[in-house]
């Protein structure tokens, strides 16, 4: 039975990640842990906890094991390149022997890792799945304003962040959801600033380090064909690539039954309530079609309560009754909540290369309607199971509803049963998955990226130095 690591940014049964990711993740963890001894390894932020200190349980399927990381670190170089998070990866690299790694997120671990895994001759394979390694939205020169720099205190601790922080601390001593350390801090929206940011050699040096990392990872999983065409062929190499596309758990014949909605169509938005996942778009759209008469619903799941300072301003900008906030929503509840709405509307204006959520909602019958130019949006044209919008605007978006709401026989088809519509099953990336990691143990250890690591290293101990 293989033995594998799964490295992650957060808990899995948590919601907190990027488009629905840890629920995706939970799911083919329970599945996974079928068939191989599974270990799964993601931080946790506490500023209760002694810092960069391991916790190893057993869960019924699988093992954790949690490092407590502070909420922000004592410099910006440490976010991609951190000495302690190298020492806990090298710890639980020596108290077990793990036949391949996948790393699902180097974010808020350290870059190092496939290096560390490759002097020990274990086989590493990364899931591009947040852009965190090679990102054209997080990091980016550019982001923010037109000087290019990231709000340093986002990411660093500062004597007043620190004493702010403690202070809150204290008032509040109950579990927060740290969603702006997980999700806020990475968007455009929590990174304006005109003065004080991080110097771009920065972003060079780290650019660096993540081809370093590249260079030692063996396989890459992308869910999308598309994307990997779009931004990362250049990058990598096609004989390191394998696409899989986001699997989903299957048992929903009950919905196989006609049906006629009664009312008004209800709509359903899931995601984060940030500029880059189109929301200000949204409710605008919706505000324009209440001025036209139309009194569509449109419920909306996300943060609301960690996410205070935006969700704040769009609330200000909500013009009619038909929208409601729902708050974040529990992974295992996503098919209940869909079944809210009828449509489910993902506006995004950044690529999205998951499918789990939209799968999810044909599986329920419901149809979807999303922007253009990535991996969903390819989902839905070839199946016929909903709107693509060639813009994400108000308007564009008001024409698709109303469009949904005046053309129900349009609707029902996109609502049509599920037998012609192909999901991969969980199971099936199971399988995929392990023949990955059993194909890559027959490959054997490479002596020449040992001595590739050791050079690096030399290489990462005299910046350090520096």
């Amino acid at each position: 039975m293989l033995s594998i690591l799964f490295v992650l940014d957060s808990d899995p049964q948590s919601g907190i990640s990027t488009a629905f990711l840890n629920s995706y993740i939970e799911q083919l963890c329970d599945c996974m842990a079928e068939e191989c001894l599974l270990t799964v390894f993601y931080p946790e932020f506490s500023d209760k906890e002694e810092h960069f200190s391991l916790s190893i349980t057993q869960s019924p399927k699988y093992r954790r094991m949690v490092t407590y990381i502070p909420t922000r670190l004592d410099s910006f170089r440490e976010t991609y390149l951190n000495e302690k998070m190298d020492d806990v990866f090298t710890f639980i690299l020596k108290e077990d022997r793990f036949d391949a790694i996948h790393i699902w997120s180097f974010k808020n671990h350290s870059l190092n890792y496939p290096a560390i895994a490759k002097e020990r001759g274990i086989p590493v394979v990364h899931t591009f799945c947040d852009g965190y390694l090679f990102s054209g939205s997080v990091f980016e020169k550019g982001l923010g304003e037109e000087n290019g720099k990231v709000r340093i205190s986002n990411f660093v601790n500062a004597s007043l962040t620190s004493f702010i922080r403690k202070f809150v601390s204290t008032l509040k001593p109950e579990h927060r959801s740290y969603w702006f350390e997980n999700v806020g801090r990475y968007s455009r929206c929590y990174n304006r600033t005109l003065n004080s940011g991080v110097d771009p050699d920065v972003f060079d040096e780290r650019a660096e380090i993540a081809e370093e990392a590249a260079a030692f990872c063996d396989k890459f999983v992308f869910f999308s064909e598309l994307e990997y065409n779009l931004f990362y062929r250049p990058l990598v190499p096609e004989n390191k690539v394998v696409f899989m596309e986001q699997g989903i758990l299957r048992d929903l014949d009950f919905w196989n039954r006609p049906f006629e909605i009664e009312g008004a169509v209800k709509f359903c938005f899931m995601g984060e309530i940030l500029p880059e996942d189109g929301i200000a778009e949204l409710v605008e759209a919706f505000n324009i079609l209440y001025s036209e008469g139309y009194c569509n619903e449109l419920h909306v799941y996300g943060e609301t309560h960690e996410n205070s300072s935006f969700f704040g301003r769009l609330k200000l900008h909500v013009k009619t009754p038909n929208i409601f906030f729902h708050g974040p929503i529990q992974s295992g509840r996503i098919n209940a909540a869909l079944n809210t709405a009828d449509v489910l509307i993902i506006p995004a204006k950044c690529p999205r290369n998951d499918t789990f959520l939209a799968n999810n909602a044909i599986m329920e019958r419901k149809a979807v309607v999303v922007s253009g130019k990535n991996a969903i949006s390819e989902k839905i044209k070839k199946s016929g199971r909903g709107l693509v919008l060639e813009e994400v605007t108000p308007r564009a978006i008001a024409d698709a509803v109303s469009e949904l709401e005046r053309n129900r026989k349009r609707l029902y088809y996109f609502m049509r049963v599920t037998d012609d519509f192909k999901a991969p099953d969980m199971c099936e990336n199971r399988a995929l998955l392990t023949s990955v990691y059993s194909e890559l143990l027959k490959t054997g250890r490479d002596s020449d990226p040992l001595l590739l690591a050791k050079k690096l290293n030399r290489k990462r101990k005299e910046r350090q130095r520096g």
